[in-house]
């Protein structure tokens, strides 16, 4: 799934519901995310609690591939069943109801990347609207712990694809409903 698959799909869905959708923002993904909290995940800090709550890099994904390739890699020490991406519902959402934010996969946010763009951004709403490179938020199966945080960040070229990425739509409320 490309940036440019996700924002297809997002203009599909606008003309056949009559409404507004498109990927979200960084900032509005990581606000969905967080859920009201401060903590690494919307849960807590505890990257074992991810169990239950993100489907991760662990046992499942390890008894999958060569271990020796992977040999620096952080698995969890559970096995949640799922080695590649899960059904949406399989773990516990956050605490507006919302699945998979920290976990299954990456997800296309609307902005491109900056390494720096918070640090001279707005406060309130931030949109970083130039770069080469797209923005992927939320942890993934293919992914430890450590890079399933509320606040990861990750770019990519807006053309590239892979396994282990996905989208995520945002409705925007603009008054064209029918």
């Amino acid at each position: 799934m490309t940036w440019g698959d996700a924002v297809a799909f997002c203009k599909w869905l606008s003309n056949r519901e009559r409404k507004d959708y498109r990927l979200p923002t960084e900032a509005e993904w990581e606000y969905a995310c967080r859920a009201g909290t401060t903590t690494r995940y919307s849960f807590g800090d505890a990257e074992a609690d991810l169990k239950g709550h993100a489907n991760v890099a662990d046992q499942s994904l390890q008894e999958k591939v060569d271990a020796k390739a992977y040999s620096d890699y952080g698995f969890m020490s559970w096995n949640d069943g799922y080695p590649f991406t899960s059904p949406v519902d399989s773990f516990q959402p956050n605490a507006w109801g919302l699945y998979d934010m920290h976990g299954n996969v990456c997800q296309w946010c609307l902005d491109w990347f900056d390494k720096d763009y918070y640090k001279h951004s707005p406060k309130e709403d931030p949109k970083c609207t130039k770069g080469t490179m797209r923005v992927l938020r939320g942890g993934s199966w293919y992914l430890d712990a450590r890079f399933c945080r509320a606040a990861n960040r990750y770019d990519s070229v807006p053309g590239s694809r892979g396994i282990w990425v996905g989208f995520r739509v945002a409705f925007i409320p603009t008054g064209r409903d029918p």
